[in-house]
Formats: structure tokens, sequence, C-alpha cells
């Protein structure tokens, strides 16, 4: 066999050959299974925040740091001497205005004698000062200490109702009058006769309220005493 007879038979066989092999080629790209979608949901795009940092409430003021509840308690008011000479009067003369009242209209013998205790000691109180000659200069807290609104709440009751509110009243004033000279008085205070003044009438107020209170349980008790008497027919 000659060269180019050689040459003329691979041709041959070669052409023969081709569709098989591209037959075969497609044939394996159709076998091959197609890209499925994924059961998975698409990945969010949304940029997520920060799992290190502190999300801010709607409607909080960042600015305003935790725990803080406002402006701290306005001090209480600094008294010069004469104002405290007028707290003292003011407080004296709302006693004994009280305590009249109490003398006319009170049905406890008990409650009777307390107001006539209360005008005596608080009319010596008044006159001790007195002897002073102290100036006095209002102020909030002597404005405070006037007994018109407790007179006049008072005046709308009667019987055993206004025993029990008087004598509520006189718990309520002897402790704030007693609160006042400790946080207010006491410490402001300069001239050393009102000082010597205050130190001898704060254990009365103190014993003045520490009585106040036991009437205050003793009509408690006799209204509750009265309340469960179980009532006797006839």
């Amino acid at each position: 066999m000659n060269t180019s007879h050689w040459l003329r038979t691979a041709a041959l066989l070669a052409l023969i050959a081709l569709p098989f092999i591209q037959c075969g080629g497609e044939q394996k790209a159709a076998e091959a299974p197609p890209t499925m979608p994924s059961a998975e949901p698409p990945p969010d795009q949304t940029l997520e925040p920060d799992a290190g940092t502190a999300q801010t409430p709607s409607g909080v003021d960042v600015a305003a740091p935790i725990g803080d509840s406002g402006p701290p308690p306005a001090k209480p008011e600094a008294l010069s001497d004469a104002q405290i000479a007028a707290i003292t009067e003011a407080a004296n003369t709302a006693e004994i205005a009280q305590a009249k009242m109490a003398q006319s209209k009170a049905k406890d013998a008990a409650v009777k004698a307390f107001a006539s205790m209360m005008i005596t000691h608080h009319g010596e109180a008044k006159q001790k000062q007195a002897q002073l000659k102290l100036k006095t200069e209002a102020s909030g807290v002597s404005t405070a200490m006037d007994a018109e609104a407790t007179l006049n709440a008072l005046e709308t009751e009667s019987g055993k109702e206004f025993d029990k509110a008087y004598i509520s009243a006189q718990v309520t004033g002897h402790q704030k009058v007693l609160d006042t000279i400790n946080d207010q008085l006491l410490p402001n205070v300069k001239d050393a006769k009102l000082k010597a003044y205050l130190e001898e009438v704060k254990p009365k107020v103190a014993q003045h309220l520490k009585k106040a209170k036991q009437l205050q349980e003793g009509l408690e008790r006799k209204s509750s005493s009265t309340a469960v008497a179980p009532k006797h027919a006839g």
C-alpha cells in the first residue's frame, strides 16, 4: 500500500467516526441532571444590626442617664432669726386657736382635757417668747403654720367626728412642728436666747405629740368597740 492510499483510508475512517463521537457527547450532556433551584429561601439582603450594639427603644431619650428620677429635691429654706421667731409664734397661735374650738365642741372628756393643756402650755410659750423681744419676719414656713384652713375644716365637724378630727390635726400639727424645729430652726438659729427657747419647747412639743397619738388610738378603739357591740332586743 502506498502512502497516498493510506492517507485516504485514514481520512475516510475519521469521517465515519465523527458522528459517533458527537452523538456520544450530546448524550452525556443530556444525561447530566439540570441544575435544580435551591429549596432554601434566598438570603435576606437587609442589613442586620450589629448584634453587639444595644438598640434604642422607640421614644426613649438616649441622652437621659438610666435611673435619673429628675432634679434633686430642693434644700430646706435658710431661715433668719426673725423668720424663726415668726414660725414659733405662728405655731403657738394656731394651737391655742384650735384648742379653744375644741373646748366648746369636743364631747370626749380626755379630748377636752388635752385642749385645756394646749391652751396652758402654748400660752406660756407665747409669753416666754414675748419676753425675748424678738423681731419677726414672715416666710413660707410660718405661712404654712397658719391655722385658718384647719379651723375651717374643724368647724364643719361635730360630736365624735369632731373629736377624731381635732386629735388627728394635733398629731399632724405637732409632728410638723417637731420636724421643723429639728430640720430648719435649730440648724439655722444664731441668737443664743432664741436657741435656748427652741431647746426648751422642743421636748414639750414631743410630749404633746405622744399624748395626741395616745388619744387618737383611744378614740379608734372606742369607735371600733361601738361598731361591733351587739344590740339587745327590748
